[in-house]
């Protein structure tokens, strides 16, 4: 099947590679709530849009910024850093939102590449090493230019087959969440029992135990 598959360029297959900016002014007008979210790289884990430090920008300072627009589905794809070549898809949570020149926007035409799919084919061990070392070449700190990215060559199935593998591997983390949540909630009862046994010496749960009272 992967052996059908044709090769294209990332640039020919999307309507929009690009990264932002940022705002005048610097980290002196982000805001911590507001209309409009401005995606640092912070935000952008392979696994995940994190909200955590997720800063904000008022009207004047978005409308500077109208030219990286997110839009709902977009690939995030971080561009320079420690972080490079981090990539996940936007929360719709978050809109509207713009990103900072660390963060590009990668718009995939959405009859031709389904989005969730390349999200996946970026995170996947053979694209984080192309992209990996591409991104230190020639340069002190990591950087993946806008170039590297547009030509960047990505396997082609049918938009059938590339919606199949991408419902297939979201699925997949799905149950792969559930079980962390599932696994941080019985480690919370172990540590709150833990607490209430040797460090509060809870006579309830003492009395509990010898009498086979569950608990």
């Amino acid at each position: 099947m992967g052996s059908e598959w044709k090769e294209v360029l990332l640039k020919d297959v999307c309507s929009k590679i690009g990264s932002g900016a940022t705002p005048r002014g610097g980290n002196s007008v982000y805001l911590s709530e507001g209309e409009f979210s401005l995606i640092r790289s912070q935000n952008v884990r392979n696994d995940f849009f994190d909200h955590n430090g997720l800063a904000f920008i008022e009207k004047c300072h978005a409308d500077k910024l109208s030219n990286v627009t997110v839009e709902e589905k977009d690939v995030l794809l971080n561009i320079t850093g420690d972080s490079v070549a981090r990539c996940c898809q936007v929360d719709p949570s978050v809109l509207p939102a713009r990103v900072n020149q660390h963060v590009a926007i990668i718009r995939p035409t959405s009859t031709i590449l389904y989005a969730q799919f390349l999200r996946y084919y970026f995170v996947s061990p053979t694209m984080q090493n192309e992209m990996l070392s591409k991104a230190g070449i020639g340069a002190t700190r990591n950087a993946l230019t806008k170039g590297m990215i547009e030509n960047f060559e990505i396997p082609l199935p049918p938009f059938s087959e590339q919606k199949t593998i991408a419902h297939i591997l979201g699925s997949l983390d799905d149950k792969i969440e559930l079980n962390r949540r599932m696994n941080a909630t019985l480690e919370g009862m172990v540590q709150a029992l833990f607490k209430s046994w040797f460090i509060d010496f809870d006579p309830v749960l003492d009395n509990a135990i010898r009498t086979g009272t569950p608990i």
